[in-house]
């Protein structure tokens, strides 16, 4: 597999040369834990953020669930002149970002404010904000546009609202990729600092759950329980799968050239080793049917298969996913495949678009702590899993590098090679 450089250059991905990146902070607003403490040992318990749905109406929905986040008190993360200016998508994602400042110990008045950066993944940004905005204007017309909605409506909001609360001036992007949002934004990231295009960059991603998100999802038949007669839940790699939970949530990493990182005696969790992307041809709501697409992301991200010590599945509870993915992992490892431990943290947080963020900072903290925490849910493994996957409790195991697996419908896979820091 060949890939073009940001100089338009073809280069082979095992062979890019360039500045080590290191991960330095987390930052996680989830549905099990607001912070990285709380988070990681909700994780290691197995404990479930999966929950009735209490921010809308689902009365008339089959599903009644989603990985919904805890009250927070915004006030205590974001000053007050910008708290009123944000909308809820963008007051959690400023605060995951405030969170991973505070947890790398990086001063950003000492920083050069032009080799700061912040490259962010959401599915649909502000799609609360979205629907009213479009209720208002398909009611009244042109004079029914307000425009204090229009400015936070846009993908690229939640992204300017952390670049404004914290002083960021460098590199400044959005992607959406749906189900691998904040994993795209995470490779990139790695790239420009690979290049020496930054110093630090936040990355990561984030979503909300909404009542039209829900809706649609619903109206796919993509929601557990499905059409049939099983319990609603969400069950990666289960037998009786029979769809997946919506979540939210943000998970943000400082990321940064280990030069930078060695220069301020920062903590380091993990070090960025490669990343590989492909596409398949599936359909628009279809996963790669063959796996092979995936399993082409995951040889081209590492350099070593046999230092492969865990995957963080992408399996969301649907019947497609679980089991291509699943396929994959077996056609790049082989025999090896039983060795290697896999989990699935959307057991716990549910599914969404950015998703991965909020995965990259647990598969860093698997890492940095030799622990590996297990996936929920599972009364009876598909038959076609050949692999161990972790789900009778965490799982001490030291680890010298792993994968974070990332797939959309529509084509998109990636997976992001994590190893083992070492100087």
């Amino acid at each position: 597999m060949q890939r073009i450089n940001l100089k338009g250059e073809i280069r082979n991905p095992k062979s890019v040369e360039g500045h080590r990146v290191v991960i330095t902070g987390l930052g996680i607003v989830s549905s099990i834990g607001v912070g990285r403490e709380a988070f990681w040992k909700n994780c290691l318990l197995g404990t479930s953020g999966i929950q009735p749905i209490h921010r809308f109406e689902t009365s008339s929905y089959r599903s009644k669930l989603g990985g919904q986040l805890p009250e927070i008190d915004f006030k205590s993360f974001i000053r007050p002149s910008n708290l009123r200016r944000m909308d809820r998508i963008g007051k959690i994602m400023v605060t995951a970002v405030k969170l991973a400042i505070d947890d790398s110990g990086i001063d950003l008045r000492q920083e050069h404010p032009d080799r700061v950066g912040i490259s962010i993944g959401t599915g649909l940004g502000s799609s609360d904000t979205v629907d009213r905005f479009f209720r208002a204007l398909l009611k009244e017309g042109p004079v029914g546009a307000q425009p204090l909605l229009f400015q936070t409506a846009v993908p690229n909001a939640i992204t300017s609202h952390c670049a404004i609360e914290y002083g960021i001036k460098g590199v400044n992007l959005t992607f959406s990729h749906k189900e691998t949002s904040a994993e795209m934004a995470i490779a990139y990231a790695y790239f420009l600092l690979k290049e020496g295009r930054a110093d630090v960059l936040f990355a990561g991603g984030g979503d909300e759950l909404s009542e039209p998100l829900f809706h649609v999802y619903s109206m796919l038949g993509a929601l557990s329980p499905g059409r049939g007669k099983a319990v609603e839940g969400m069950r990666p790699f289960d037998r009786d799968r029979n769809g997946m939970i919506l979540g939210e949530g943000s998970g943000i990493l400082v990321l940064e050239t280990l030069k930078h990182a060695l220069k301020r005696d920062a903590r380091i969790y993990a070090e960025v080793g490669g990343v590989g992307l492909t596409g398949s041809t599936g359909g628009v709501l279809r996963y790669d049917p063959s796996g092979d697409s995936i399993a082409k992301a995951m040889s081209s991200a590492i350099e070593h298969s046999e230092r492969v010590d865990y995957i963080s599945a992408a399996a969301n509870s649907t019947l497609e996913l679980d089991r291509v993915e699943a396929l994959a992992i077996q056609k790049v490892f082989g025999e090896r495949v039983q060795e290697i431990p896999v989990s699935s943290l959307k057991s716990m947080i549910g599914e969404f678009d950015a998703s991965g963020g909020i995965r990259a900072c647990g598969l860093a903290l698997s890492l940095f702590h030799g622990i590996i925490p297990p996936t929920i849910g599972i009364n009876q493994l598909d038959p076609v899993i050949q692999f161990q996957v972790v789900r009778q409790g965490a799982l001490k195991k030291e680890m010298r590098s792993a994968l974070l697996n990332g797939c959309s419908n529509g084509g998109s896979n990636i997976s992001l090679w994590v190893k083992r820091f070492e100087d």
